[in-house]
């Protein structure tokens, strides 16, 4: 099937060759994932991707996750992802064919640990950041707090808990939180703030920041478990002398002076 695919010229009629396969009564797992290579392969041509939405192919990726597991599953979520990502008319498409429902469900369900929890959550984010009524509706009426909250569980992977964490920073910055959601994630950020010098550099920069941006909307809040959290990092990694470090550690200096002064920020 991608041999003859190939001989077309047309990069729309090539996804939408791909995307009736995968709906085809006689797709097999194969040419399901054949197909999926090709339509990934489609959208790095602009014009291809602004029109996936008008060949079908979101409501077909969002039925395949429904249908499918395994490694099916996860590359549909990579493409959707990037799909997604920093695009608010595909964003649009999405939402109104149920991807908010679909995606929570499989973050909810997906087994503690797993690549199709930290998938799905990655796949979950791109849908929702920077879609101001969205983000609203995913944390006052749709349990999203709770869910990102146990995303950062240590039991997770820490892609998980770092993709978690960065949603629930840029959630802080953009003013989606209220001091009482800030008392519930620092419950769970806590721990991480502990041990992230075990982690790798990436992770240690967004948790550390995560923390920083909660406790600028509320220090109050914070306390005490923040404070005992960044105290006990502090001691562990080294002051910053050029390293890597730098970063990590001067927010949790931040943090740490916020919270000497538990009074909102401005």
């Amino acid at each position: 099937m991608e041999e003859a695919f190939g001989q077309i010229e047309d990069p729309n009629q090539v996804m939408k060759e791909a995307i009736n396969q995968i709906k085809s009564e006689e797709r097999t797992p194969e040419s399901i994932t054949t197909a999926l290579e090709i339509i990934d392969r489609c959208c790095d041509d602009p014009d291809c991707a602004r029109n996936v939405e008008k060949l079908g192919g979101i409501q077909t990726i969002l039925d395949l996750l429904q249908t499918h597991d395994g490694s099916i599953r996860h590359r549909a979520l990579e493409i959707l992802a990037l799909l997604l990502s920093n695009n608010p008319s595909m964003q649009e498409f999405a939402f109104k064919r149920g991807a908010l429902d679909i995606l929570m469900k499989l973050v909810k369900n997906a087994p503690e640990g797993s690549e199709d929890k930290m998938k799905s959550l990655r796949t979950l984010v791109s849908l929702l950041r920077q879609a101001a009524e969205q983000e609203e509706d995913f944390i006052r009426r749709r349990g999203g707090l709770s869910l990102l909250i146990s995303c950062l569980q240590p039991k997770e992977l820490s892609k998980t808990r770092e993709k978690a964490a960065s949603f629930l920073q840029s959630l802080a910055i953009d003013g989606r939180l209220q001091p009482d959601d800030c008392k519930l994630i620092a419950r769970a950020l806590a721990p991480l703030i502990r041990t992230i010098a075990d982690e790798h550099v990436q992770y240690r920069e967004i948790v550390a920041s995560c923390g920083c941006a909660l406790i600028r909307v509320s220090p109050a809040q914070c306390q005490p478990e923040l404070a005992a959290a960044i105290v006990a990092c502090l001691q562990q990694i080294p002051k910053p002398d050029g390293t890597e470090d730098a970063d990590e550690f001067v927010s949790l200096l931040e943090g740490q002076s916020l919270l000497s002064d538990p009074t909102p920020a401005a």
